[in-house]
């Protein structure tokens, strides 16, 4: 630990200082971000896989009702990730501005919301789920929704420990701490894969003897993963020594703090509620598509991400050296950030991206037998592959604008992009040219190249550099 806080000063010394840090000290502070967060994101990724093909292997029912839930819970989540991000932003501003003081109020306010909204979001998810899923997924098969009521209520167990988890993560990247989120993210996801491989198959041996509990034994060893995840991070804010969570003051709301905490967490919100909630609009006009379309969009996203999800590590790099930057009045450094950062990752993200077009049939295969799964997400998989440099624009540089705290402007263009590209497309794809799953992988490559150049020209634009959190 005291390695890692001597690395966060060594960090906030360069950005502070009056000197302008050399291509080596640069690339080191983008890397010593980076590269925690992608191998964090690299494991989630191979450990979403793996949940993937268990559930899938238990049949297309479960498997499409596991992907319905992941899409209401993410939608759930958007309201935590916008607190998470709001607590980013203001913690990397803070250390920027050297307010230790400030930082460790606003982990501390971070939390107590965090702590009284998770528990009332869980108690009302839980006593209107069936309402819920009726709802929302009301042209999915019976059976699909079954299992999804079911998945459902396993997995809100540990909603509390989830969200408080994703604020802690959020506030500690802040703070230029990715590699406890990571180690989190390690015992999390490997107690996931154990405790599911045992669970959905059972396992039968002279010492332990289990019975196999296909989607029950999925959504338990989730909560019992995201449960001691949750703990564990929680426990890692109270030593931290760069900012401590100071438990022993009483709770008591600070408005200051809070005030400068929405400016970023309202319209970061909203983004978050406009593009969850275009995702679960998504998902509900799939749902009317047919189970095989349910399964293959969930494939499809899985092997994505598989692709993507290493650049998120470099996108959470943004955000934290823009606030710093920009909390030390250095603009012109924020920006060079953000173009050695935007390089690194189209680099990395098209080399995944070229893996993925020329194996796509092979890497379907592995979640699903049935041929038209394999025959649909091959398509997928390849058009997908494709639009991944623009996905990269939207990730870093969208990250960027949050780090600097505009907002407002990546809320706009979420809304341009998911729906009155994505969606409407895929509904017009759909009802006037017969094109099914296919309509919506083709509308959403399209939203990642609108939203992608929307976001590049407002970076050249430069007026980020004066946006206030």
């Amino acid at each position: 630990m005291e390695k890692e806080t001597s690395l966060v000063r060594n960090k906030e010394d360069n950005l502070t200082s009056n000197v302008t840090p050399t291509n080596d000290v640069l690339k080191k502070n983008i890397l010593d971000l980076a590269i925690p967060a992608t191998l964090e994101q690299i494991l989630i990724m191979v450990v979403g896989v793996v949940s993937t093909v268990f559930v899938g292997r238990i049949g297309k029912e479960a498997l499409s009702a596991v992907g319905l839930i992941n899409i209401l819970t993410n939608f759930i989540l958007a309201l935590f990730t916008a607190l998470s991000t709001g607590s980013t932003v203001l913690v990397a501003r803070l250390i920027g501005e050297k307010n230790m003081k400030g930082a460790k109020e606003a982990v501390r306010q971070s939390l107590i919301i965090a702590i009284f909204s998770s528990v009332a979001v869980t108690i009302l998810c839980y006593t209107s789920a069936d309402k819920i899923l009726s709802i929302l997924f009301s042209q999915a098969d019976r059976e699909v929704i079954k299992l999804a009521l079911l998945y459902f209520r396993l997995i809100l167990y540990s909603f509390p420990f989830l969200l408080i988890n994703t604020i802690i993560s959020g506030v500690l990247r802040g703070a230029g701490d990715t590699k406890t989120p990571m180690k989190v993210a390690y015992i999390v996801n490997i107690i996931n894969v154990i405790l599911s491989a045992i669970l959905i198959f059972g396992i039968n041996t002279n010492l332990i003897s289990v019975k196999p509990l296909g989607l029950i034994g999925a959504g338990i060893a989730v909560s019992i993963a995201r449960t001691i995840g949750g703990i564990i991070i929680f426990t890692s804010l109270i030593k931290n020594k760069v900012i401590p969570l100071e438990i022993r003051k009483r709770i008591s709301f600070n408005f200051h703090i809070i005030k400068r905490m929405l400016r970023v967490g309202i319209p970061a919100a909203l983004e978050q509620f406009i593009m969850q909630g275009g995702f679960l609009i998504l998902q509900v006009i799939i749902s009317g598509m047919g189970t095989i379309a349910i399964a293959v969009y969930q494939i499809g996203m899985s092997i994505n991400s598989i692709s993507f999800m290493p650049v998120w590590g470099f996108s959470m790099a943004a955000t934290t050296l823009v606030g710093q930057s920009l909390g030390a009045l250095k603009p012109t450094l924020a920006e060079e950030y953000v173009k050695r950062i935007l390089k690194m990752s189209l680099i990395l993200i098209c080399l995944l991206g070229s893996i993925s077009f020329t194996f796509s049939k092979q890497l379907v295969s592995i979640y699903s037998l049935d041929p038209e799964i394999i025959r649909i997400g091959n398509f997928a998989i390849k058009i997908l592959s494709l639009s991944l440099p623009f996905l990269c624009l939207v990730s870093v540089i969208s990250s960027s604008l949050r780090g600097a705290g505009d907002i407002i402007y990546v809320t706009i263009t979420t809304f341009i992009g998911i729906w009155c590209f994505r969606i409407v497309l895929a509904i017009l794809l759909n009802r006037f040219f017969n094109l099914n799953i296919y309509g919506v992988w083709i509308a959403v490559c399209i939203d990642f190249a609108i939203r992608g150049l929307l976001y590049l020209a407002r970076f050249r634009m430069g007026k980020w550099k004066n946006a206030v959190v």
